[in-house]
């Protein structure tokens, strides 16, 4: 008589749960971002300035599947899953986040400045300084591994942008910066699974080339137009 299966070699077959990914704005780049990691099979917990409650209608229409969360609850999921946070709310809100909501995790800056926006103290001081501000935020957040990254690329061009089903010539180049190797290979892994091509252009420093003033943004590019800049 053979032996029932075991628990554990049950479990061991089962399909392993998808990954997680929280998203910190649930505006137009924040519901972009949602769309394209469901249809890659990553599940989203997303926040903003409303209460879960007050979100759900928004998401039904911009973001459905995702998840609202409570700001504070961001990375609950995420941290024991992909451990990644995109960060994708106006810096001129940048306070009201606390740096211990994101924690332990990977954080993905993908905010830019704007011309007469009102900034925090902190990080109008890097502007003043022309430091990239992906630095001023690392600062900020220092409990979070920061890399810059999605915020180089239209909302509105997000959706069509992204192509999980074809290969690397025929994908959307988008770059990378980070200071930590291995939270820089784990966004990039995010991206490739997203649809894009991504590419490394070095530290935090180097993603200067990625703000509204620099050669990479808002434009289409290939693999060999960011390597140009690459250091």
């Amino acid at each position: 008589m053979s032996e029932s299966p075991k628990a554990s070699d049950a479990s061991s077959s089962a399909a392993p749960e998808e990954p997680v990914v929280g998203i910190l704005g649930a505006g137009r780049a924040g519901t972009a971002f949602a769309r394209t990691l469901l249809r890659a099979g990553v599940a989203v917990d997303i926040a903003s300035t409303r209460p879960p409650r007050a979100l759900q209608h928004h998401l039904k229409i911009y973001a459905p599947g995702a998840q609202p969360v409570h700001a504070e609850d961001i990375a609950a999921r995420a941290r024991n899953s992909s451990g990644i946070i995109i960060l994708a709310v106006p810096q001129e809100e940048l306070d009201e986040l606390d740096p211990d909501w994101v924690a332990n995790t990977v954080l993905v800056d993908a905010t830019n400045t704007w011309q007469d926006e009102l900034l925090p103290g902190w990080l109008q001081a890097a502007v003043d300084e022309q430091l990239p501000t992906s630095m001023a935020l690392a600062g900020r957040f220092g409990a979070a591994r920061v890399v810059k990254a999605l915020n180089h690329i239209a909302h509105a061009d997000f959706d069509d942008a992204a192509r999980p089903g074809a290969d690397l010539s025929g994908r959307r180049a988008l770059a990378v910066a980070g200071d930590d190797e291995s939270a820089r290979g784990l966004v990039m892994g995010l991206l490739f699974r997203m649809g894009f091509d991504p590419v490394s252009v070095g530290s935090l420093a180097a993603g200067r080339i990625m703000e509204p003033d620099g050669p990479l943004f808002n434009r289409p590019l290939r693999r060999e137009d960011i390597l140009h800049y690459a250091r």
